[in-house]
């Protein structure tokens, strides 16, 4: 522990709770010292956990009294990381050098005069020496330093995306994983700390007893609300949709909590994940309360959320929380597909691309822009009935029944 003893109080900054599923955290780096002056929702430490990297910001302005963790140390919510204290006003000196104490002699003599203090020595004629400006040493999280040694890569050649420019894991692992990757003698590739994550969410959501239902729908109309909107996407016509249905079903926005003895917990507010595909793995950002917002709101809050998971920013708060997730693969030209519900949620919505379909109408046949939809349910919260109404609910929404909040 590094502390410092000219501080009058303190105050401890702790590991926050960053998520339900969210015990411990990593220390990345620290980026403060003992004794440094720092301001409120300043960076202090970079921590990862299993589904971000993420920072623990000052609660207020202060001075570092003293840090308690090191980089590397894996430590639980709730751990002391550091304290901020007020620096203590200096002690009031006087001027000239301090007066040497008698000491009696043990002869009963007077004790030696003290020796005249020496002359100072003049300094040559002539300008100082010129400064030289000392080498910048690159901010390198440890973390990052010792993937880099481990992955082969080059820091050098990076651009941190840490704060005041630190390179961090993320653009170690991001730059290792753009170079070509050499050929393994037995094919052996370890998992990151995100594989693990979702590895082990994968497996828990197998437990979830689940069914699955599919339904083509006529995207005419969502075309051409996109169309009239600019700047919004389909992803973001779905996402106030499924929101409105989830309202008119509450079976949708509830999850099963297997405790001692097991309830059902609805959330008040509709808050829909997006699952995002980045290099380092799938992360699911919230959109919140989307139930409430209009298009232009949720269509620059996940671009935002979007943006920051593929670039490796995205907050824990950002993805905890949902209610409700949709996944879509129409980019990849998938189309149709069934997603898995993710933990702690009943409902998961799959979308593939639109295509266009032969659909009898009358003695006719029209070509229709078609959107197939498969909705997952946890069968534990969502009884068959209930979810085929939502979906049907969802559909017609879909297809024109929906009053779209702009």
């Amino acid at each position: 522990m590094l502390q410092s003893d000219n501080m009058t109080s303190s105050t401890p900054v702790l590991l926050p709770q960053l998520g339900l599923e969210v015990t411990e955290g990593r220390v990345n780096a620290v980026l403060v010292e003992v004794g440094a002056h720092v301001t409120r929702d300043q960076p202090l430490v970079e921590l990862e956990t299993d589904k971000a990297v993420t920072d623990v910001v000052a609660p207020e302005d202060g001075v570092v009294a003293s840090i308690e963790v090191a980089p590397g140390d894996t430590v639980p919510v709730g751990t002391v990381l550091l304290t901020l204290g007020t620096a203590a006003a200096a002690e009031p000196t006087t001027t000239g050098p301090p007066a040497e104490p008698v000491v009696p002699a043990s002869n009963g003599a007077p004790p030696p005069a003290a020796a005249p203090p020496a002359a100072a020595t003049p300094s040559p004629a002539g300008p100082p020496p010129a400064a030289t400006d000392a080498p910048t040493r690159r901010r390198v999280a440890p973390v990052a330093r010792r993937a880099a040694a481990k992955l082969g890569v080059d820091l050098a050649g990076l651009t941190g995306t840490g704060p005041r420019g630190r390179v961090t894991l993320y653009d170690v692992e991001a730059a290792a994983a753009a170079a070509p990757a050499p050929a393994a003698a037995d094919g052996r590739e370890e998992l990151t700390t995100t594989r693990r994550a979702i590895a082990r969410r994968m497996t828990a959501s197998q437990l979830i007893p689940q069914y699955h239902l599919v339904r083509d729908v006529d995207a005419t109309h969502l075309l051409a609300v996109k169309v009239a909107h600019a700047g919004v996407g389909v992803n973001d016509l779905l996402i106030q949709a499924i929101a409105e249905t989830a309202v008119r079903h509450p079976a949708l926005a509830t999850a099963y909590v297997d405790d001692d003895p097991p309830y059902l917990q609805r959330r008040e507010s509709i808050d829909v994940g997006l699952a995002v595909a980045t290099d380092r793995g799938l992360v699911v950002p919230v959109v919140r309360a989307a139930h409430e917002q209009g298009l232009a709101t949720i269509a620059a809050d996940r671009k935002q959320l979007v943006a920051s998971a593929r670039a490796g920013r995205l907050s824990l708060e950002a993805m905890s929380g949902g209610a409700i997730t949709l996944s879509s693969l129409a980019a990849l030209g998938v189309d149709r597909f069934t997603a898995m519900v993710n933990p702690g949620e009943s409902t998961i919505v799959a979308v593939g691309r639109t295509t266009e379909k032969l659909v009898p109408r009358g003695r006719t046949i029209a070509i229709v822009p078609t959107l197939t939809i498969t909705l997952s349910f946890d069968h534990r919260v969502v009884d068959g009935a209930v979810g085929a109404a939502a979906l049907a609910e969802l559909a017609d929404l879909l297809e024109g029944g929906m009053t779209w909040r702009p």
